[in-house]
């Protein structure tokens, strides 16, 4: 008996080990910080990604940019080296020049109406030129999981009208169309990396920022800047960016187990997201910290001449207007 223990033993590891080696290991890359909301979502599609695939899939989450910046994480994903990256899909500028329309500020003012807006053939049409130019495709529904659900401003100087953003130097990030709107807004603009913003704040480098609302507690700019504005600027989903040719290579079960995963964190999103946006007002005014009311039919009036004049100029792609104009129709009846 004790010669056959040993054996036993023995066996059993191999075979552990044979599983553990022939998991997929997929490697998932964001900018959040673990504990946040959006962190805990990545976290929860990892981990139902792994049950759901019977352990065959082991993503692996490394948050707070520790695979790199976005330049660095980006030249990953378009190699390989890493398999997943979840990011408003700005970013796929760097491919898709046009894509900086996936989200026009201020141009709509409820997240249905930008939802089919992200629906209609300009848009898709984006999203298929990133995978035909850099072999990147989105996971499911690129909207699916939710960021926000709605984003504000937090600054050092309460906001009563949309004149007052002249006041601020705002936190800027390196997207072209996001400048261009807050220059004509009339902002002055510090650039600096998200995870740099806090001690931008608090070094005075700027002195407001924009955020989705589930973001307010776990990043704590409300410390440096205690006025806190709803702005409605834009809105975000956190396309699942994957290598396409690393999805393609899987067997369909896992194929499933990714999508279905998917699928699960963008609903779990939209139920965290929103309770940590109903809870976050409560908790920062218990702080001190004030939230401002700023009328926003003005700012989007304001806005919709300057989209006008793009459009006049040829500045806009062809068609945003009409597809967002159809995003708005209500249905008869």
């Amino acid at each position: 008996m004790t010669a056959i223990r040993p054996l036993a033993t023995a066996f059993a590891a191999l075979v552990l080990g044979a599983g553990l080696a022939n998991a997929e290991t997929w490697r998932f890359a964001h900018k959040m910080p673990a504990d946040s909301p959006e962190g805990k979502v990545f976290q929860f599609f990892a981990d139902r990604a792994r049950e759901l695939s019977n352990g065959d899939m082991d993503v692996q989450v490394f948050p707070s940019e520790q695979l790199g910046k976005e330049a660095a994480i980006l030249e990953q994903l378009e190699l390989g080296t890493v398999n997943l990256y979840a990011e408003d899909a700005f970013f796929l500028q760097k491919w898709v020049p046009d894509i900086k329309w996936v989200a026009p500020p201020f141009l709509f003012q409820t997240r249905e109406e930008w939802v089919k807006y992200t629906e209609s053939d300009l848009v898709k049409g984006w999203f298929q030129e990133a995978e035909e130019t850099a072999g990147v495709r989105p996971l499911g529904e690129p909207m699916a999981v939710v960021r926000g659900p709605y984003r504000v401003l937090i600054s050092k100087k309460p906001m009563s009208s949309y004149e007052d953003l002249k006041s601020i130097t705002l936190r800027m990030y390196p997207d072209q169309l996001a400048i261009d709107v807050w220059t004509h807004l009339g902002a002055e603009l510090a650039m600096l990396a998200w995870t740099e913003t806090y001690q931008g704040l608090q070094s005075g480098l700027a002195d407001a920022v924009t955020s989705p609302a589930a973001l307010v507690t776990a990043m704590g700019f409300y410390e440096q800047a205690p006025y806190i504005t709803q702005t409605n600027e834009f809105w975000q989903g956190l396309p699942f960016m994957m290598n396409a040719a690393a999805f393609d290579d899987l067997s369909e079960e896992n194929q499933k187990a990714l999508l279905q995963a998917h699928a699960e964190a963008g609903e779990y999103s939209a139920k965290l997201i929103k309770e940590n946006a109903d809870a976050m007002r409560a908790a920062v005014e218990a702080k001190g910290v004030t939230i401002t009311d700023m009328p926003l039919d003005p700012l989007f009036g304001y806005m919709s001449e300057w989209y006008a004049a793009q459009d006049a100029a040829g500045k806009l792609p062809e068609g945003l207007l009409e597809a967002a104009e159809a995003a708005k129709d209500k249905p008869n009846g």
